[in-house]
């Protein structure tokens, strides 16, 4: 192994036998952890972390055959986006949530959609929940049914944690047809930042803190005064709001 730490991570892994390649696969392995924490503590509490593992190893081993050097970033940087990707890929491709659960979050985003367009400002709860023909208290359990819905489809969309967010495709070229995924290129940190601006003031507040300062919903509660799942319901809110702004400027 150090002879293959003296050479870059490409050349070793083209060069090496089977057996040095797994003893360089194993010594990523805490690599493919660290993004797997991460996702974990964001998405549904069904998700399988041994799946997350074994999806993040075929990333790992993807960045290990396709990394570039002349890349302007170094080789983990490189592989944690490779490792989420696979990740992510996985999820899509086992269609986790219950289609009637997909169907849920579709509604209320259509119905959000609807209504702030017609109003021209950022629609109330008690609004949406009439909308759906639904009491506010209904819809504000129906936004905790679909939080996990909401926040992996977000997820996609590469707004990722700490050093990771609106990076990623800088990084690698873009994957698939998806106009969103196509839309956080190039000029996609001002369109977050507007898309952001247009927040009422308490989601903007929770998506600073869950993205950025990086705390989880219980402790955005306390500082908010209000329940885990209150913070959740309010962070499924603004996240509606936010894919619904990238989906209008994609459709400009």
């Amino acid at each position: 192994m150090a002879k293959i730490k003296r050479k870059s991570v490409a050349e070793a892994y083209k060069n090496i036998d089977g057996y040095e390649k797994e003893e360089l696969i194993q010594s990523y392995l805490p690599l493919v952890k660290k993004v797997v924490h991460r996702l974990a503590g964001r998405l549904p509490s069904e998700v399988d972390i041994k799946e997350m593992i074994n999806s993040g190893i075929i990333g790992l081993v993807d960045a290990l055959e396709k990394y570039d050097p002349k890349h302007e970033t170094n080789f983990s940087t490189y592989a944690q986006f490779r490792i989420r990707g696979a990740i992510l890929d996985s999820f899509r491709s086992q269609d986790w949530a219950p289609r009637s659960l997909r169907h849920k979050s579709h509604k209320v985003e259509a119905a959000y959609q609807r209504l702030e367009q017609r109003l021209g400002r950022p629609a109330t709860e008690s609004e949406v929940a009439e909308e759906l023909g639904l009491t506010t208290e209904e819809f504000q359990k129906l936004l905790g049914e679909v939080s996990g819905v909401v926040m992996l489809s977000f997820e996609e969309l590469g707004f990722g944690h700490g050093e990771e967010r609106f990076q990623a495709d800088e990084l690698l070229p873009t994957a698939g047809p998806d106009p969103l995924s196509n839309l956080l290129s190039g000029e996609k940190v001002s369109i977050v930042a507007r898309a952001l601006d247009r927040l009422p003031e308490k989601e903007r507040l929770v998506i600073s803190l869950y993205f950025y300062e990086e705390l989880n919903l219980k402790e955005i509660g306390e500082i908010l005064g209000v329940t885990e799942s209150r913070a959740s319901q309010i962070r499924s809110r603004a996240l509606i709001r936010l894919k619904n702004y990238l989906k209008s400027v994609v459709k400009e």
